[in-house]
């Protein structure tokens, strides 16, 4: 059965809520949890970052697979092992690109089917859709030549994170929702999308408009 959180962000006024149907969903008292961040980051800040945030939730973000210049293919076992699997946020167009290149986008899809556990935050929520168009609204840049904006396509609908904080009007999203045919779902950081099975749940401030 399909399991995915979307978050718009990982913020402490979801703990209680969002958080608390993240530990539901692995269903496991300390999962592993591996990390795909969406661009290069040597330093690590991202990942350390939120291994800290698990950390406090009683998880392990154990496994690091990065897709640019510290790829390692060889980790990919430990990846597709872990309870559950983050996608970071980022520019979402970069992101997909990255995924695509490294030949991962079928792998999450198996991975999820399997029952593995997919985690998006921003980013990462945007690809789990089957347009990521969506990720304009929030001000990522386009690649240059990039023309297939599609989605891994785990859901049926588009998602819209950090909802509020821009300049976006719902008749922006109306108009968008016109034009894409699909119902969006858009989320301030104090929202998320739960999605079991064919069941989507909405936790927090989102609104949904088809």
């Amino acid at each position: 059965m399909k399991k995915l959180i979307l978050y718009s962000d990982q913020v402490p006024a979801l703990k209680e809520t969002a958080d608390a149907e993240l530990k539901k969903l692995i269903g496991k008292p300390h999962p592993v949890i591996g990390f795909i961040p969406s661009a290069g980051d040597p330093a690590r800040k991202y990942y350390l970052d939120r291994r800290e945030f698990y950390r406090g939730q009683g998880m392990d973000l154990a496994v690091n697979f990065e897709l640019d210049d510290a790829w390692d293919p060889a980790g990919l076992k430990d990846l597709l092992a872990c309870d559950a699997i983050h996608l970071s946020g980022g520019n979402t167009f970069y992101f997909l690109s990255r995924l695509r290149q490294r030949k991962m986008l079928d792998v999450l899809v198996k991975y999820v089917k399997e029952g593995g556990v997919l985690i998006g935050v921003s980013a990462g929520s945007i690809l789990m859709t089957p347009d990521i168009t969506t990720s304009s609204i929030c001000g990522d840049e386009i690649i240059a030549g990039m023309t297939d904006f599609t989605g891994i396509g785990l859901v049926d609908f588009l998602f819209v994170p950090h909802f509020g904080s821009g300049s976006t009007t719902v008749g922006d999203l109306k108009r968008f929702v016109h034009d894409k045919k699909r119902v969006v779902y858009a989320a301030r950081d104090t929202g998320a999308v739960i999605v079991q099975g064919n069941t989507v749940k909405c936790i927090g401030d989102v609104i949904r408009i088809d």
